[in-house]
């Protein structure tokens, strides 16, 4: 089949098979990713095993490189969980996530410390030595709010209290937790592949942090500004989008390659930054279009195609143990350190609850540990698994507390108020 073939049907199956599931979702009155993220698990190893099709798998050659359409289906994803996260960052009340910050600090501590402590005695108690228990526990500290960011962008909460929360614990979270790796990794002599965050490393690591947050905050608003000030001066249609896309990849970058951390920290910040500029509704507006009719189906399709249930035969009670601790770590712990921060017990929860998904920084961490020989390739498997199952439950339980928000009648003393 010719490669141009490939790739038109790589675009247009998964699309179709989300926008179908995602329209089922809808009327079911569940999230529109749920189904999208149904639709990678119908075509995944559980069920279809479409990964490993000749067609699907097999590699062609592109400018004179081999690839597979499994790989191109890869790096699409990989743009669409960075537009969704710059999509996130301009729709984001910065004003009122400088309320919220204190929560969001609190909300991440937790979230880190329950967890970690947690899934490591699970993972002793299931026999596991300390180095892989310790790296068990850190794959479980992971958040990645793309899910969430895009369920409460559906239900219109994104720019609550709660949402503005969750957004900032999740850049905390990515703080501690590439922390934690660090010291974890430094901890065990068979990471040779990782060697560079080592006792050495950690200092230097830190260091990287900090000097790249420092230069996007301190530099971010006056290039971002400068930015869309020459993209007025061009001509055609749909410049702005173009110029805010560019920067959303350059952040996205610099934060990986520079600053150590995610890419999606990144695109996340530059969506912050573009969100003080005047275009911030027309790029909220088309960004949306590509985001949500693109990119993002094919980013949650990808999520799904990964996970592999078969590969939990003979661990099932620990990997219902682990899923607990995953679960109910970040919702006691995010949820307890929000409330203690004088945040509503709804909100709490809902914070909670924002803050289970793992999933791409959750894989990412998996995989450093196999790639360093911290984890054997089942226990491997299983994280994978995990992480992926974390994110599907995430879309249903956000479901919970608004419906019975909903379903609360108004008091008394609220319904005899005069509108104005």
């Amino acid at each position: 089949m010719d490669i141009s073939l490939q790739i038109l049907l790589l675009l247009a199956v998964p699309i179709l098979l989300a926008r179908g599931l995602g329209d089922l979702s809808a009327r079911l009155g569940f999230p529109i990713v749920l189904g999208e993220l149904l639709a990678g698990v119908v075509a995944s190893p559980t069920l279809l095993d479409v990964l490993h099709l000749s067609w699907f798998s097999a590699p062609v050659s592109v400018a004179g490189a081999p690839i597979s359409v499994a790989a191109a289906l890869k790096v699409l994803a990989d743009l669409g969980v960075v537009v969704l996260m710059f999509l996130a960052g301009v729709e984001t009340d910065v004003v009122l996530m400088r309320r919220t910050v204190g929560s969001a600090l609190s909300a991440a501590c937790g979230g880190v410390i329950l967890p970690l402590a947690a899934g490591t005695a699970a993972a002793r108690a299931a026999g596991l030595g300390w180095p892989e228990a310790v790296f068990v526990s850190t794959v479980l500290t992971a958040t990645s709010v793309s899910i969430t960011a895009q369920t409460l962008m559906n239900l219109g909460e994104l720019r609550s209290p709660a949402g503005s929360t969750i957004l900032g614990a999740a850049v905390i979270d990515d703080i501690l937790g590439l922390v934690v790796l660090s010291f974890v990794i430094a901890l065990e002599p068979r990471s040779h592949a990782t060697a560079g965050l080592g006792w050495g490393g950690i200092g230097m690591t830190l260091a990287r942090m900090a000097a790249f947050l420092l230069v996007a905050v301190g530099l971010g608003p006056r290039v971002v500004q400068w930015a869309f000030r020459r993209a007025k001066k061009l001509a055609g249609q749909h410049v702005v989008l173009g110029v805010a896309l560019a920067l959303a990849f350059l952040f996205a970058f610099l934060a990986d390659a520079l600053g150590g951390m995610a890419a999606i920290t990144g695109a996340y910040l530059a969506g912050v930054l573009v969100g003080f500029t005047p275009a911030q509704e027309e790029v909220i507006g088309e960004t949306r279009s590509l985001s949500h009719s693109f990119l993002g189906p094919l980013f949650f399709v990808s999520i799904g195609l990964e996970i592999n249930a078969r590969t939990l035969g003979g661990h099932w009670a620990f990997f219902l143990t682990l899923l607990i601790v995953a679960v109910g770590g970040k919702v006691l712990g995010c949820g307890l350190g929000a409330w203690l921060s004088r945040m509503s017990s709804r909100d709490s929860l809902i914070v909670g609850i924002g803050m289970v998904p793992r999933g791409e920084v959750g894989l990412i961490t998996a995989t450093i540990g196999w790639t360093s020989a911290l984890i054997a390739p089942r226990v491997f498997s299983l994280l994978v698994v995990l992480v992926l199952i974390t994110t599907l439950l995430t879309p249903i339980m956000l479901r919970i507390p608004f419906r019975q928000s909903k379903l609360e009648p108004s008091s008394p003393s609220e319904a005899t108020l005069p509108e104005f």
